[in-house]
């Protein structure tokens, strides 16, 4: 977010952002925001371990499904909004949005790849159904992980483009 502050006009500096922080200021409120996202992404990467058990495809398939879900549904439907000043005064725009899709875009496919060289490596140990289950879960298992990321991708695009609609 520095190089948002480093972007945007000097009358930012000292300004409480939407999230309470105060712009361009290094303080304990900084690192409760870092431990909180450090939770919420370790909650993040649970989600994740149910959604791989019905995802199947290539690793570089899963991870940029993963990887879109998380920056739209994640970035463009929960952290980017027309509402506050985070968005109206810090810019330029296309540089605020972009870095607030792309950090829990990153975060999407970086879980993805530690995770399956973690399940390679034999570190940790996957859920392995019933031999039965697995043919259950081959299909539909598939089909439902796949929808799943849609529906968020989807739902996220949809108050992302509404959102930098007010904002533009």
């Amino acid at each position: 977010m520095r190089i948002v502050l480093l972007t945007s006009d000097d009358r930012v500096r000292g300004l409480t952002s939407d999230g309470g922080f105060e712009i361009g200021v290094i303080s304990a409120a900084t690192i409760f925001l870092l431990i909180a996202t450090s939770i919420l992404g370790t909650i993040a990467g649970l989600l994740y371990g149910f959604i791989r058990m019905l995802l199947r495809g290539p690793r570089w398939l899963v991870a940029t499904g993963v990887g879109i879900a998380a920056a739209a549904g994640a970035g463009g439907g929960m952290l980017v909004h027309a509402d506050g000043i985070d968005f109206q005064l810090l810019g330029p725009l296309w540089l605020t949005v972009g870095l607030f899709l792309l950090i829990p875009g990153a975060w999407g496919v970086t879980v993805v790849v530690l995770t399956e060289r973690l399940l390679k490596s034999g570190r940790i140990h996957p859920y392995l159904p019933h031999p039965i289950d697995k043919r259950l879960w081959g299909a539909v298992g598939n089909t439902a992980g796949w929808l799943l990321l849609a529906v968020i991708t989807a739902l996220g695009l949809l108050d992302l483009v509404r959102d930098v609609a007010r904002l533009t």
